[in-house]
Formats: C-alpha cells, sequence, structure tokens
C-alpha cells in the first residue's frame, strides 16, 4: 500500500489484481432462479431444438415432389389422412400421394418435405387440391433451427439473460453453474444522519430534519440503488455512528460480506475515522487516495476476500466514485469478464476546464448520437441545482490535463440514464 494518490486506471488494476486471487463462488442454480446472474462456465446446447423438424403453420404436411407441374388446369390432389398436433408422438411414414393435417408446432412425418398453409390452399370432397408447385422446405422449421447440438449458447463471465436462459432451457439444460452475488453492505457514517426507515412526516421538520435535527441518510439509497442495478439484488444499508470504536465493531461485524461501501469520514480531519478504524478491524488498504476529482481521499482495503470501498460522503462525490471505481469492482465481484460500465469515447461541445497536472476531473453530462460518434454535452452551470447533474447525468467525461479542444475524451456512461443508446 502506498500513502501516494494514484490514478484511477492503477486503482482498477490493483482492485482486479486482489480480485483475481480470491475468485468469485460459485453454484448450481435451476433456469429458473438464474435471471441476471453471471455465468460461471461455458454453456452448450444438450441437444438440437427443435429435435426434429416441425410445421409453423396450421395447415397440411406433404411430399413437394409430388406437386411437379401442379397448375390450375392440372391440379394436384392428395387424400387427407389424420391429423398431427404438437403434442403427438412420432408420426407414421406419410404414403405417396396423402397429406395429413399439421397445426403450428407439430412433427413432420416421414415422406413429408414441406406444409402449405390451410388458407392457401382448397379441400374438394375431402381432398386436398393444389394448383401450384411446392418448395422443399416450405414453412417447415428443420431441425436445429433454432439451435444446433453443440452450439454455444454463453459464455464464461456473461450474463443470463431472459434470452439466453430460454435458449438453456429448450436444448435440454435445466441446471446452470453461476458466480454467487457478493454479500454487500453500505454504511453511511455520521452522527447527523437518521436511518431512512425513523423517518416519517410527524417527526420532520420543514427543513428534511427529524426531530432530533439529523438528516435523511440519503447516500444509503443513492450507493444501495446503484449496486442493485448492477445486479446485486440484496444490499444492506445502515447508518453508522462517527466513532472510531463504533465504526471498527461495525466492520468487524461484517465479516460475512464480500462487498462493504462507506460513505464519510475519508478525509484529513481529527473527526474522519475511517481509515484507522478499517486497520482496527483487520482489513489491510490497497491504496489510499486517488489522484481524481471528486474523490481524492477514496479509498480501498481489503479483510481476506472482503473489499472495502471508502467514499467521501458528499452525494455527488459518491455518485462519481460509484461509477468510476466501484461499480467496475462489482461487475468483477459478481463474475463478469468486462466491466460495466465501461469507457467510450465522446466529442465534448465544449471542453470542460483542464485538471491540474497528473489527475483526473470527473464531469458529468448528457449525450446525443451524431452521425458515427457520440456527442457530450457538460453540465457546466454551477448556478443550477447541484443534484440535477446527478439526476439528468448520462455521462461522466475523464478530463486530464492533455486534451486539446474538441478532442475525444473517455467518458463513463451512466447505465440507467442509457436512454436508448447501448454502450456495454
Amino acid at each position: 500500500m502506498t500513502d501516494q494518490r494514484i490514478s484511477r486506471d492503477l486503482a482498477l488494476e490493483h482492485i482486479r489484481h486482489h480480485l483475481q486471487a480470491h475468485a468469485a463462488q460459485t453454484q448450481t442454480v435451476p433456469v429458473t432462479e438464474a435471471l441476471a446472474l453471471v455465468c460461471a462456465r461455458d454453456l452448450f446446447a444438450a441437444h438440437a431444438s427443435p429435435v426434429a423438424a416441425k410445421s409453423y403453420v396450421d395447415g397440411y404436411a406433404l411430399d413437394s415432389q409430388a406437386t411437379r407441374g401442379a397448375s390450375p388446369e392440372s391440379p394436384a390432389c392428395f387424400e387427407i389422412a389424420g391429423e398431427i398436433r404438437p403434442s403427438s408422438s412420432p408420426a407414421e411414414p406419410l404414403p405417396p400421394g396423402q397429406a395429413v393435417v399439421m397445426l403450428t408446432g407439430g412433427p413432420m412425418p416421414p415422406g413429408a418435405d414441406c406444409a402449405v398453409a390451410m388458407e392457401d390452399v382448397e379441400v374438394q370432397d375431402g381432398r386436398l387440391v393444389l394448383t401450384r408447385e411446392l418448395q422443399p422446405g416450405l414453412h417447415v422449421c428443420q431441425a436445429g433451427c433454432d439451435i444446433k447440438a453443440g452450439s454455444r449458447i454463453v459464455r464464461r463471465g456473461q450474463d443470463f439473460t431472459p434470452a439466453v436462459l430460454a435458449t438453456l432451457a429448450v436444448s435440454g439444460i435445466l441446471q446452470v453453474e453461476a458466480y454467487s452475488t457478493p454479500r454487500t453492505s453500505v454504511l453511511a457514517i455520521g452522527n447527523e444522519l437518521a436511518p431512512l426507515d425513523c423517518q416519517d412526516h410527524d417527526g420532520q421538520d420543514h427543513d428534511g430534519q427529524d426531530a432530533g435535527g439529523r438528516m435523511p441518510a440519503d447516500n444509503l439509497l443513492l450507493a444501495a440503488g446503484l449496486l442493485r442495478l448492477r445486479g446485486v439484488d440484496q444490499v444492506r444499508g445502515e447508518v453508522c455512528a462517527n466513532g472510531l470504536e463504533h465504526i471498527a465493531e461495525r466492520l468487524r461485524g461484517l465479516a460475512e460480506c464480500d462487498c462493504i461501501v462507506t460513505t464519510g469520514g475519508t478525509g484529513p480531519g481529527q473527526r474522519d475515522f475511517i481509515l484507522r478504524a478499517a486497520v482496527l478491524a483487520g482489513f489491510t488498504p490497497l491504496f489510499n487516495g486517488v489522484a481524481l476529482t471528486p474523490g481524492k481521499s477514496f479509498f480501498a482495503a481489503v479483510r481476506g476476500r472482503t473489499m472495502l470501498f471508502a467514499l467521501p460522503g458528499t452525494p455527488w462525490a459518491v455518485f462519481a466514485l460509484m461509477h468510476a471505481l466501484v461499480l467496475p469492482a462489482v461487475c468483477w465481484m459478481r463474475g463478469r469478464t468486462l466491466p460495466v460500465p465501461s469507457p467510450v469515447l465522446a466529442r465534448p461541445l465544449v471542453m470542460p476546464s483542464l485538471a491540474q497536472p497528473g489527475w483526473e476531473k470527473l464531469v458529468p453530462c448528457t449525450i446525443e448520437p451524431h452521425g458515427s460518434e457520440l456527442r457530450a454535452n457538460p453540465l457546466l452551470d454551477r448556478s443550477r441545482e447541484t443534484r440535477r447533474d446527478m439526476i439528468e447525468a448520462q455521462g461522466l467525461l475523464i478530463v486530464s490535463g492533455l486534451e486539446e479542444p474538441g478532442e475525444l475524451l473517455p467518458m463513463i456512461p451512466i447505465w440507467e440514464h442509457r436512454r436508448g443508446h447501448r454502450f456495454d
């Protein structure tokens, strides 16, 4: 660990290196419970889907060769023999000169290579009459047309999406190996903070404080909500009193957590205890401080496989650092092979002021597509309400001291504000 502030990229590298040495745990779950989990090993179709050719229209199955030369003047006629439903057992071979009624999804009988829709034919005196030639394969879903046996459906490190899970099920895979979701807690540190479940209308003053003069712990909603949007479905959030022993005791009590996020108490002041409390609770810092605005006092620490991310208490810093450092790390903890969101390039309509040499600055922006590139509109109006930046931002421009006017800048997309744009 170094006391010198390090770059954002190097901070992520330290985090990734630690997580590689403490691989995410896995679990076997039914496909019905795997949505939004991450695949722990490549999965391949156990069998083709459909297993046998089937009709995808309501109509008649027959041999296309028997329709050669059919015309209004010389129609081809077929006796109608029975009916095949999707639930039917494998059909008997179809004798020459016969057709069978097919319901959508029914298995094609041997001897039939096409299906004609019911509305496209005539039935006269119990016989099917065709006045045109039919092509082989017409209205037939061949075996394996959905997915072939042995085809890879999902790779290790990719999400189990609804489409992936449906394909796994139809190809014969009903149990999957998935990475376990990291057990996560968020601590909002501050004697001035009130637990959110203690707030009610009667106990609040007009300035948003409760009867004891405390403010709602809004960072719990902010940090925990961002984690939930990244697939960490259960996040415990609580207020922690701002005292060295209070914080250390609470950190000791979270021994079963894989990930702990704290807000507040990271500064150099006499009442900023989180770093000392983390060491007392058995954590070893990975780094202490980042050459980044906001977030210079951000640090990460480890205790076994548990990772602690200590954020400042300013809501804007929490918002920016969650997107820039914590959420990519949590994606790796979930087993993702790539961080989400990862930076993309965008061209700023107005170049923000540059960061000091050797530092980076995170600037909120809105975005819009322009041809093959993204245009970013930095939110630079300091006279407006500061919370608007968090509410409206669709990305965070990463500004250093090296850019030229009009140059493309890396931008961290904000997942919940993509508004139709795909970044990952």
